[in-house]
């Protein structure tokens, strides 16, 4: 059986997706619907940056929000989905660059579960290696180039707030919330507002506990 760090290959991913219409990761939408619809509104451009399989845009699209572009770097599922959901857009395009999508240009980028499969070959949660750190500044800062002045960046993850928010907060664009959600087993919203002040209590707070997450490079 393979490890878990095929997850961080395209081939298996296109591979996978040749055949698999659907997968969820975590949990779907009515999950963590509660945090999140409140926070945007019906007509907000929507990015789902990794989409993958997971139907979360379609549940969204559902509930009346109607401006959803989805993005995932294989090309294999972006067809799919053109063909399948061509009501949605679609965009074939790498996570840590967006250099297909326009500059302030969204007004929601969203993800669940994407950041995980990129850093799934950390051998320590304590202590990332460089090249995490390299991946995790180019996904956030692209994120930020992406999202209008106001914007919003919604991550859903299994990762714990000790290791998240001090990477979250490599990026000083931006301000970082969490939720919590789930019952036997709990996961995470972190909302993050470009251009909105950091909540100093929670930066002490979560910037001397895991502190390699924030270390220079």
């Amino acid at each position: 059986m393979e490890s878990n760090s095929q997850y961080a290959r395209m081939d298996y991913w296109d591979e996978r997706f040749k055949t698999e219409k659907n997968f969820e990761w975590l949990s779907g939408l009515e999950a963590f619907e509660h945090i999140i619809t409140p926070l945007i509104s019906k007509d907000s451009r929507i990015a789902h940056i990794g989409c993958g399989s997971s139907q979360v845009s379609m549940q969204l699209w559902n509930l009346g929000f109607k401006n959803i572009t989805n993005v995932d770097y294989s090309q294999v599922l972006i067809e799919n989905g053109k063909l399948e959901h061509p009501y949605m857009e679609w965009v074939t395009d790498d996570i840590t660059t967006l250099a297909n999508c326009e500059s302030s240009s969204f007004d929601v980028v969203f993800e669940k579960a994407t950041i995980e499969a990129i850093l799934v070959t950390e051998k320590s949660a304590w202590e990332p290696s460089d090249e995490a750190l390299r991946n995790l500044e180019n996904i956030f800062s692209s994120i930020c180039r992406v999202l209008k002045a106001d914007g919003m960046f919604i991550s859903v993850s299994f990762t714990q707030p000790h290791f998240r928010i001090p990477a979250l907060l490599r990026e000083k664009n931006w301000s970082v919330e969490m939720f919590e959600f789930g019952e036997t087993f709990h996961y995470y919203v972190y909302v993050c507002k470009k251009g909105k002040d950091l909540d100093t209590e929670l930066r002490d707070r979560y910037s001397s506990i895991a502190k390699s997450w924030l270390r220079p490079l």
